[in-house]
This record gives structure tokens, C-alpha cells and sequence, in this order.
């Protein structure tokens, strides 16, 4: 228990420090269960994830699409009756007339084999986009599953240094009321040490809000495994690809080859607009049965388009697919842009966030216990008072709290950098 309250403080107090007792031995009740690490999130995230299951099925719909794409349409069977009388002595009689045939054939369309290929070609571009936007899902969604674990990781660990300050406060508060009988703390300090400790109470409270909400966040993404405890973390001071690489590598990046596919699509269907201008064509083989009083004939029949006004009609089509052509182009270069601004911005707040917490680890974190470490022991020499050490001890923390800021923005841009490829990377 993290302290006992006495019969003079309020009833609502006492709902407080069961609040923060939870929030604190919230880590032990799932000590039980193993750990999750950063890898295991990852692949949870995938298997659960229904818009890259989504994404899969339109990949299997793209493909069943190419085999057929440049395959001959389906024949046609044709039935029917010719020249059958509807008036006189003969009338509906499908004998009595000489010209009088039932009829039954097939026909056949053959669009031209420019059309054939630039169908297949746009079915292949068609696939090629569905299974590069299933890449860069994917990559997508490593990124935000990362991040997600890692701001769960460092806002428990903030709790925890909270945690840390409220029990060093409690250690003071067992003894003041010695230190003030005997004179060496004055009860305004007394005071002033319970307002420290209330106040640090408080900051736990608010810091598990910030833990409950950076969970609910993680579960969106890996379900009930969001309640196990977190592993270690990784190592984010080093990436897997050199930054530079990272940069002169745009092209490979899954989100950058969404467009460059559909750029590569407009060019496809201009083609199939192209191939319009050349005729189609079709075939028709028919029987007709006159017999047993007359012959039975055999008529075969060839059609052919006429694209009498292509001006009108297929070079209309030709530029709109050009247009569209250079659209996705433009689209393409801004995104290329836009990329690459976001990948130099994720570079220069992963190298500054990691000069901020060598400095952290070097200079300020060293200070800052120097500082309590002198604040403490001029108390216990009765050269010091006990505000002092309050500050030394707050600012401390509050030195550690910045520390880990530093070390989640960095780890932010690290998962967005090295999850920008579907490379493998270890955690």
C-alpha cells in the first residue's frame, strides 16, 4: 500500500489513493502473461488487420482478371426462322415456301490484336497497382503499429517515474512529523512536503489517463494483446538504412510506387484507346433448314467496323486518356516531393531528438541527481532545508520526464523511417 490515511482526510482522498494504487500495480496484474515485443505487435497487427485482408482480395480479383483480359469474347448462338409467310394459304406454314428456313449458327467477335494485347496490359497494370497499394498498406501499417507501441511503452514508463516521486515523497512524509518536533523542519515545510506529495499523486492520475488512451489506441491495432505487458524496447539510435539511402531510395518506397503504377495504368489505357482506331471484327457461320421439301443452306458472314470519324469519336478518346496520363504524372512528382520533404523531416527529428538525449544521459540527467544528491545531504547535516531537497527531487524527475520525451520522439521517427520499405527490420 502507498500510504495510509488517517481518520481526518476526507472520504474522497481515500478514492484518490485507491486510484493511484492501481494505477500503480497495474504492471504486476499482468506480470503473469508474456511479454509483448515490438515484433510480435507487428505480426499481430497484419493477421488481425481487415483493411490488408480487403486489400489481398482486390490483388486475387486484379489477377483472375489478367488470364481473360486478352481472351476472344464469348460465341454467340443464334436461332430463329427466315421468310416465313404470314398471309395466304401458306400462312405461318414453315414448309409450304421455298424460302421458308429455320435457321441456327454461331457468331464470333475478334476484336483486333492490338486491343487483345493492350487489354492484357492494363489488366497486368491493374494488378501490378492492387498489389503495390497492398505493400504500402502494409507498410502503412507497420509504421502506425510501431509508433503505437512505442508511445504506450515510454507513457508507462513516465508513469512509472512519477510513480518513483510520489514514493519518494512518502519516505519524507513518514518522518517529518520527527523533524518537526525536533526542530529541523518547520511545519510550513511539513506543508509544503504533503503539497508536493498530493501534487505528484495527481500527475500519476493524469499519466495513466495518457497510458489508458495510448492502450486503446494500441488495441485498435493488435486487440486483446494490448493488455499484456510490453517488452524491452528497441534499439532507436541506429536505423536500418543509412538516411542517405533512405532519400536517394525514394522510388522503392512502396508509397511512391503507388503512383508511379498509376502513371503506368494511364499509359495502358491510352493504348486500349489507340487500339480502338483499328477495326474489330466478327464471323458468322449459320444453317438453314428447308428440308424435306427443299434445300437446306449454309450462309457464313463477315463484319467489320467502320471508324468513319475517329476525330469524333476514338481520337476524343485517345487525349482524354492522355490527359489522364499527365495527371497521374503530376500527381506522381508531387507526391515524390511531398516524400521526400516528409523523409528529410523524419531524418532531421530523429538526429536532433537523439543529440537531445545524449545530452540528457550526459550532462543535464548527471546534474540533476548531483543536484539532489548535494540537496539531501545538506538536509541530513541540518545545513539545508527540506524545500530544497522537494525541488532537487522534482526537478529531477522532471529532468528524467524529459529525457524520455526525447527518447519517444526519436523513437517515433525511427519507426517511420524504418518501416518506410517492407524490408525486413529487426526490433
Amino acid at each position: 500500500m502507498l500510504f495510509a490515511p488517517t481518520r481526518a482526510v476526507p472520504r474522497h482522498r481515500h478514492a484518490l489513493c485507491n486510484l493511484i494504487l492501481l494505477a500503480l500495480i497495474a504492471p504486476l496484474a499482468r506480470a503473469g502473461e508474456p511479454p509483448l515485443g515490438l515484433a510480435e505487435a507487428l505480426a499481430i497487427s497484419e493477421q488481425r488487420s481487415s483493411k490488408l485482408a480487403a486489400q489481398s482480395f482486390a490483388v486475387s480479383a486484379a489477377a483472375e482478371q489478367v488470364g481473360r483480359s486478352s481472351a476472344l469474347p464469348d460465341p454467340k448462338l443464334r436461332l430463329g426462322v427466315d421468310n416465313m409467310p404470314v398471309s395466304g394459304p401458306d400462312a405461318y406454314s414453315l414448309t409450304s415456301d421455298s424460302m421458308t428456313m429455320k435457321r441456327i449458327g454461331v457468331m464470333q467477335e475478334v476484336p483486333n490484336s492490338d486491343k487483345r494485347k493492350a487489354r492484357s496490359e492494363r489488366a497486368a497494370r491493374e494488378q501490378a497497382l492492387e498489389s503495390v497499394s497492398l505493400d504500402a498498406q502494409r507498410a502503412q501499417l507497420r509504421q502506425d503499429t510501431a509508433v503505437s507501441w512505442l508511445e504506450l511503452f515510454y507513457a508507462e514508463r513516465t508513469r512509472d517515474t512519477l510513480g518513483e516521486l510520489v514514493r519518494q515523497y512518502e519516505l519524507e512524509t513518514d518522518t517529518v512529523s520527527a523533524a518537526v518536533s525536533a526542530g529541523r523542519v518547520s511545519p510550513a515545510g511539513a506543508v509544503a512536503l504533503r503539497s508536493a506529495l498530493e501534487t505528484a499523486r495527481d500527475r500519476v492520475l493524469e499519466q495513466q489517463r495518457a497510458v489508458l488512451r495510448a492502450q486503446a489506441s494500441f488495441s485498435a491495432l493488435v486487440g486483446t494483446a494490448a493488455q499484456r505487458p510490453l517488452g524491452g524496447a528497441p534499439d532507436t539510435s541506429a536505423l536500418a538504412h543509412k538516411p542517405e539511402a533512405l532519400v536517394s531510395g525514394l522510388e522503392t518506397h512502396p508509397a511512391l510506387r503507388v503512383y508511379k503504377e498509376r502513371e503506368a495504368l494511364a499509359q495502358s489505357e491510352i493504348a486500349v484507346a489507340t487500339s480502338s482506331g483499328k477495326p474489330d471484327w466478327s464471323v458468322e457461320v449459320l444453317y438453314g433448314q428447308r428440308s424435306p421439301n427443299f434445300s437446306n443452306m449454309l450462309t457464313v458472314m463477315f463484319s467489320f467496323d467502320l471508324p468513319i470519324d475517329k476525330q469524333k469519336r476514338q481520337d476524343r478518346d485517345v487525349a482524354a486518356r492522355a490527359s489522364q496520363l499527365e495527371r497521374a504524372r503530376s500527381e506522381a512528382e508531387e507526391a515524390r516531393r511531398m516524400h521526400e520533404a516528409e523523409v528529410r523531416t523524419m531524418i532531421a527529428d530523429w538526429e536532433i531528438a537523439g543529440q537531445r538525449v545524449r545530452r540528457f544521459e550526459t550532462v543535464l540527467l548527471p546534474l540533476a541527481r548531483e543536484r539532489t544528491e548535494l540537496a539531501l545531504a545538506a538536509y541530513r547535516g541540518g545545513r539545508g532545508d527540506l524545500a530544497a531537497v522537494l525541488d532537487a527531487r522534482r526537478a529531477g524527475v522532471e529532468t528524467q520526464i524529459s529525457l524520455l520525451g526525447a527518447e519517444l520522439e526519436r523513437a517515433r521517427a525511427w519507426a517511420r523511417l524504418n518501416y518506410l520499405e517492407l524490408h525486413e527490420v529487426k526490433p
